[in-house]
């Protein structure tokens, strides 16, 4: 095949929306799940036989590369530098621009574009349900629930405490630290004053509140 006849090929409105397609749904995919770059590769090829076609034909200079290269890199900074989606958008954009500039009939161009768009859209979709556990989501949610029966609490289950004694250990005014069962524990009275080093039994709790009272003789120990 010459020079003339791939380049026909390549620029053929077909073959180019075919090409746009692999590009976009790869970049997007690699984007979306991290291949570690098969994804990428492919989608690099797309665009890169696009733009080879616009070359040997004639079409595509070098301001035109210059601005599809400029949105891939920013595009490779967004899996680098996270930035909440404005420099992907911003790499889309000179992506778009590049294969716009690069065409022969920029009106053209924008069809291709918008069924390679619509196309991509769809797989993308398809991809997202499919694989949704692989997603690049996945790195800033928890994939596995916490919950008491796994051994998560959201905070200190002091409720084994009640009916223990212990000895306050600074002055509950009514707040203060307690050694009960050999542990330093934050407490607090239900208003009186307990004076350090006076025994004291754990009434109840509430949540982390640990409340105590002054111990009697017959339940301290």
């Amino acid at each position: 095949m010459g020079v003339d006849s791939l380049a026909a090929f390549l620029t053929h409105p077909v073959t180019a929306t075919v090409l746009l397609m692999v590009g976009i749904i790869g970049i997007a995919l690699e984007l979306l799940f991290f291949s570690s770059g098969l994804l990428a590769l492919a989608g690099v090829a797309g665009f890169a036989l696009y733009f080879l076609g616009f070359y040997l034909a004639g079409f595509t200079g070098f301001g035109d590369l210059a601005v599809f290269g400029l949105g891939l890199v920013l595009l490779i900074l967004e899996l680098v530098v996270p930035s909440f989606g404005i420099l992907s958008v911003l790499g889309a954009i000179c992506l778009f621009g590049g294969v716009i500039m690069a065409s022969s009939d920029p009106s053209e161009a924008m069809v291709m574009l918008g069924v390679a768009l619509l196309v991509a859209i769809v797989v993308l979709a398809f991809a997202i349900k499919r694989f949704q556990h692989r997603g690049v989501w996945n790195r800033f949610i928890l994939r596995e629930q916490l919950t008491e029966s796994k051994g998560f609490t959201s905070q200190p289950d002091y409720s084994y405490l009640v009916g223990r004694t212990g000895e306050a250990i600074t002055p509950l005014r009514p707040a203060g630290t307690a050694m009960i069962q050999g542990e330093r524990v934050d407490v607090v009275t239900d208003g009186s004053f307990i004076p350090a080093g006076q025994a004291v039994a754990v009434t109840h709790v509430e949540g982390v509140r640990v409340v105590v009272k002054e111990a009697t003789t017959e339940n301290y120990g």
